[in-house]
Parts: structure tokens; C-alpha cells; sequence
């Protein structure tokens, strides 16, 4: 049995990496056939950290019900994150999240996604329209900001089992179809190979804080 924690004795968790997960109920053949769409006006896309795959330029501006219907629902998560997240902090005007950049990416059978961050945002997500939910699919995995320190120093050899969310060098997600995340952007992660012979699809999307006059106003705009 556990010992009690002594009454004297008080936790603080310091420098936290919250990460957000929620579960949509989006038209995932409509977001699907979007984003076949979106390709093939821009076969050529853009080259980032994706190895094989496409990736679209900026598609914050299109018109498409059931996207307009998804930047709704990031928009909505962006605010609960930024209000659980940031609450305690004081910011000299009234801040809310805003939708920087939102793009759409394509892999297919082996194309995965190098270690990487979001600069210039706060904020950061993805929404996947298309994985089985198997690690075969390729999952996603975040790195600890002081991974090193925790593969080389932090314990003895062969003395963990199972480390947990704090002790992890690397924690990864098995994504499925419907499934948002969020999490700051200053936080490195990848994407592994996709080795099913399924397309796998998903929408990416920064945000950073913007100067509102009103709560209501802004969400009445979004």
C-alpha cells in the first residue's frame, strides 16, 4: 500500500506540456474529397518536414461547408485550451486564440514527417480525417524538451520498466479518423511512416494570441 503523503508536504508541477485531445463528429468523406480537391489545384504544394508526402499552402481562406464547420470546432478547442491553459496569466489587453495558418496533408504509403516545431505561434494542432487508428497508419510522437537529460542521465540503466508522462523521452499518440489535438508549438514531434496502402490525411494549423475587444464579438465572428 502507498504511504500517506505527510501533511507538511506539497507538489508543485512545474513547466508543463499540456497536450489536448478531443474527439469531433465531422463528414469525414466530405473533409475527404476537400482535400483530394485542394491537391489537385496545387499538385505541386510545399515542402516542409514531410518526407514523400504533399502538403497544401494556406487554406484558411476556403469556402467549403463542412471545413468552415471544422475551423469552427479548432476555433472552439483553441479558446477552452487557451482559458484552461493561460487562465492563471495576466495580459495587459483581452487576448484570445486566433487561426494563423491551417494547411492539409496527403501521405501515402511511407511518407512520414521529421522531428519539427511550429515557430512564430503559440499554439498548434492536428486533425486527422483519415487514419485506421493502428500504429501501422504511423503514429504521432512528442519529444521530451530535455530528452537527452532523460535518456543518458536521469536514471540508472535497466532500472525503468514503464516510464510515465514526466520521465518519457518520447511519448507518442495513436491517431484516429475524427481525433483533434492541440498543444504548444514550441513542442517537437514527427509523424512515422505510413505503411498501410491507405492514404493518410489530416489538416495541421497554428494559432497565436490576437487583441479582441470582445469575447462575444469574436466568437461571433468565427
Amino acid at each position: 500500500m502507498d504511504k500517506e503523503k505527510p501533511m507538511n508536504v506539497s507538489m508543485t508541477s512545474l513547466f508543463g506540456t499540456p497536450v489536448m485531445q478531443i474527439k469531433l463528429d465531422l463528414d469525414l468523406e466530405k473533409l475527404t474529397e476537400f482535400s483530394f480537391q485542394i491537391q489537385k489545384k496545387d499538385k505541386k504544394g510545399v515542402q516542409h518536414t514531410t518526407r514523400g508526402g504533399w502538403q497544401s499552402n494556406n487554406v484558411t481562406e476556403e469556402n467549403h461547408e463542412e471545413f468552415i464547420r471544422l475551423k469552427k470546432e479548432i476555433n472552439q478547442y483553441l479558446q477552452i485550451y487557451h482559458s484552461e491553459v493561460f487562465g492563471s496569466m495576466e495580459f495587459k489587453e483581452n487576448i484570445m486564440q486566433g487561426l494563423d495558418n491551417i494547411w492539409i496533408n496527403i501521405n501515402e504509403k511511407y511518407h512520414y514527417n521529421e522531428w519539427h516545431l511550429h515557430p512564430h505561434s503559440t499554439l498548434s494542432g492536428v486533425y486527422y480525417i483519415k487514419h485506421d487508428g493502428s500504429q501501422e497508419g504511423g503514429d504521432i510522437l512528442f519529444k521530451h524538451p530535455n530528452s537527452d537529460y532523460m535518456r543518458l542521465a536521469h536514471w540508472p540503466q535497466g532500472v525503468i520498466e514503464i516510464p510515465n508522462e514526466i520521465t518519457s523521452e518520447i511519448i507518442d499518440i495513436v491517431p484516429k479518423s475524427n481525433m483533434l489535438l492541440i498543444f504548444p508549438s514550441w513542442l517537437e514531434h514527427k509523424v512515422e511512416a505510413n505503411l498501410k496502402n491507405n492514404s493518410r490525411i489530416s489538416i495541421s494549423f497554428n494559432s497565436q494570441p490576437i487583441l479582441v475587444e470582445k469575447k462575444s464579438q469574436w466568437l461571433e465572428k468565427k
